[in-house]
C-alpha cells in the first residue's frame, strides 16, 4: 500500500466525524458521559488488579498507584492483566470500550474490518519499569505495531489520566517522496527497525486526555517521558478497515462484528492471581492468547 494510498484511507474516517491531526492521523473526542464512565471503570479495574483502594480524585489515585507498584498483574510494558478475580471489572470496561468504538462508527458501521476485542489498558510509570530496560520490544523504542502484526491496521490510543501531557506518545511521520512498504515489515524486534529513523519526521504534537486518536501503521510512534514526568494511564488498541487481516497469530484477538461484550458475553481470561500470565506463544501473540474465552451468559 503507498503512501498515497494509506492516506486516502485514514481519510475515509471523515466519515466517522474524526477530525485530521495530520495526514495519518485522525482524532474523535469523546463526550463527558463516555469519557467519565471509561474513567471510572479503568480506575475500578486498575484497584484491583493492584489491591489498593479506590480513590475518587485522579491526582490521589495516582499518587496511590506509585507508592503501591505492585506489579503482580502488569506487564514490562505496564499493562494490566486480566485475571479472573476481577474478571467482571475488566468486563465493565471493554462493554464501555464497545460502546464508544460503536457510537465512533455509527455513521458508517460497515467501514469496520476488524475490531481488537481486548484493548491494553496501560500504566506508564514516571520511572520506567526495571525489567523492561532493553527489552527487544520495549515500547520506549520507535516503533510501528506494524512490526507485529502485519502492515495493514491502525493504531489506537486514548490517553485517560495522569500526566497525559509529559508521559506521552511522541509521533514520527514517514517522509512521502521516501516511503517504503520495507518501513511496515514484519520484525522480531523494533530494535532491528531502527534504521527507518532517518526516513521518519518528529512531530510536534501532545494527544489530548479524552480524545481517542487513530494512525496508520505507517507512523511510527514511541513512549516519551520529559525529565520528572509523572505517571500516566492510557488505553491502546488497534483496529482495521479494508479486507486485509492481522498477523495469523494475533487474528484471535478480533471480532469481525461488535459482539455485545459485557451484557450478552462475558470474557474470560482464564488465569487467576495466584497464576503468572502466560508467556506470549510467539513474538507476535498478545499476552491475553491462551486460556481465554469468550462466554455466552
Amino acid at each position: 500500500m503507498s503512501y498515497t494510498q494509506r492516506l486516502e484511507r485514514i481519510n475515509k474516517l471523515n466519515v466517522w466525524n474524526c477530525k485530521k491531526v495530520s495526514d495519518l492521523i485522525t482524532s474523535f473526542h469523546l463526550n463527558e458521559s463516555h469519557f467519565d464512565k471509561i474513567k471510572l471503570y479503568i480506575k475500578i479495574y486498575i484497584s484491583k488488579a493492584m489491591e489498593i483502594n479506590f480513590l475518587d480524585n485522579d491526582q490521589d489515585f495516582i499518587k496511590l498507584i506509585d507508592q503501591s507498584r505492585n506489579l503482580k498483574n502488569i506487564t514490562p510494558n505496564g499493562a494490566v492483566v486480566p485475571k479472573r478475580e476481577f474478571l467482571l471489572e475488566y468486563n465493565l470496561i471493554l462493554r464501555e470500550w464497545k460502546a464508544i468504538i460503536e457510537k465512533i462508527i455509527s455513521p458508517q458501521p460497515s467501514m469496520l474490518n476488524r475490531f481488537r476485542l481486548t484493548p491494553n489498558i496501560r500504566i506508564k510509570f514516571g520511572e520506567e519499569i526495571e525489567d523492561n530496560k532493553g527489552r527487544d520490544l520495549n515500547t520506549a523504542y520507535p516503533h510501528s505495531d506494524a512490526w507485529l502484526e502485519g502492515p495493514w491496521g491502525m493504531n489506537c490510543y486514548f490517553p485517560v489520566m495522569g500526566d497525559t501531557e509529559h508521559n506521552t506518545l511522541k509521533y514520527y511521520k514517514p517522509q512521502p517522496e521516501n516511503f517504503s512498504e520495507e518501513f511496515v515489515k514484519t520484525s522480531k524486534s523494533y530494535k532491528d527497525m531502527q534504521w527507518v529513523m532517518k526516513y521518519f519526521d518528529e512531530m510536534n504534537f501532545v494527544p489530548k486526555a479524552g480524545t481517542v486518536y487513530f494512525s496508520d501503521y505507517a507512523m511510527i510512534h514511541n513512549t516519551h517521558r520529559e525529565k520528572n514526568a509523572g505517571t500516566r494511564i492510557s488505553i491502546d488498541s488497534t483496529l482495521y478497515i479494508g479486507e486485509n487481516p492481522p498477523h495469523s497469530d494475533r487474528e484471535s484477538e478480533y471480532e469481525k462484528d461488535l459482539i455485545n461484550i459485557g451484557v450478552e458475553k462475558i470474557f474470560d481470561p482464564g488465569i487467576s492471581v495466584n497464576e503468572k500470565f502466560l508467556e506470549k506463544i510467539s513474538t507476535f501473540s498478545h499476552y491475553t492468547t491462551g486460556k481465554k474465552k469468550i462466554v455466552s451468559l
